[in-house]
């Protein structure tokens, strides 16, 4: 990191024995030369932080050593070029934070050593493509914040044993939740808020035991919250608000005695607030509020606030009757 400036020109390309480019953080800008794939023995690729343009060279698949190739935070534009497919040896490809468009290319399915790959805030369209179910070394994907991405979630995407983290919200997602993401056991993270996906949470989901934050705020999802749910005994963040959820909250929710963060506001549940969830100990906010939920809320949740670390609830004060909500009419 430094406040370097200026082009690269053809010249780099003569530095055939170069194994790491390390420039991210400075000020280049321009295009990245064609050239960059005369540098065969090359084994990382940082350039990010910087201000370079224009297209992505398909001449980077020529680059069949490469390990890490880290480009985000720059300008680059145009499609990413299909030969991206070549880098067999590549564990982290971070092409986030630029202007791409086109689809992701299903040529990214060869890629199989993959660990880490980041597409997030850009311009793709398209769909997902069902290749990506072929990287089994996957830990972590971030598709997120591209609007124009839309179609279905890949019921390959299952296939991924090793995946982590499962970043894709605020783009145009469609169709129903798959459930056989409940195959993905490793699963820590993931964020599914804000697309237009719809039908209602799979009872398998409550299989992931090791999830610890399930995102599904902004769609249009309905049915029940599934009783099945109890078994996500890792989970501290619960975020389904403004969807078309409905029935009863589920007494089992008070058995996810790890949740700190309960979103269910701007729904359709009926009933009252369960006595249960006075088990979440741990609970800091919990919204409830623009629902169809009645009756009293149990006293032994408002003690939450004085002997816990409940700092906020919320609820319709006009149906549910609450001296401890912070009321939303």
């Amino acid at each position: 990191k430094n406040e370097l400036e200026g082009t690269i020109g053809g010249e780099l390309g003569q530095l055939r024995d170069l194994e790491d480019l390390f420039l991210f953080g400075n000020n280049f800008s321009g295009v990245l030369p064609d050239d960059v794939g005369n540098l065969a023995n090359l084994y990382n690729l940082y350039i990010n932080d910087n201000k370079f343009r224009g297209k992505l060279p398909s001449t980077i698949g020529d680059l069949t050593k490469l390990r890490g190739a880290s480009l985000f935070n720059n300008t680059f534009e145009g499609r990413i070029p299909d030969s991206i497919g070549n880098l067999k040896d590549v564990i982290a490809l971070y092409l986030d934070e630029n202007k791409f468009t086109g689809q992701i290319p299903t040529t990214m399915g060869d890629m199989t050593s993959l660990i880490d790959l980041r597409l997030r805030i850009n311009n793709l369209s398209g769909s997902i493509p069902t290749e990506l179910g072929k990287l089994n070394n996957l830990e972590t994907i971030y598709l997120d914040t591209n609007p124009k991405i839309s179609g279905p979630i890949p019921v390959e995407l299952s296939n991924l044993k090793k995946l982590s983290e499962l970043h894709m919200y605020e783009m145009d997602l469609n169709g129903p939740l798959p459930k056989e993401l409940a195959l993905l056991e490793g699963l820590i993270y993931l964020y599914l808020d804000n697309n237009e996906l719809t039908g209602q949470i799979p009872e398998d989901w409550g299989q992931m035991g090791n999830l610890e934050q399930l995102f599904l705020t902004g769609n249009n999802l309905n049915g029940p919250l599934p009783e099945t749910i109890r078994g996500l005994k890792s989970l501290e963040m619960l975020r389904a608000a403004d969807n078309e959820l409905s029935g009863p909250i589920p007494t089992d929710l008070g058995k996810l005695t790890k949740l700190e963060y309960v979103y269910l506001e701007d729904n359709n549940f009926s009933g009252e607030v369960p006595p249960e969830l006075a088990e979440l100990t741990k609970l800091k906010t919990m919204h409830l509020h623009n629902s169809r939920l009645s009756g009293n809320m149990p006293p032994e949740i408002c003690d939450l606030k004085d002997q816990f670390s409940l700092i906020e609830l919320t609820a319709d004060c006009k149906e549910v009757i609450c001296d401890c909500c912070a009321c939303d009419n």
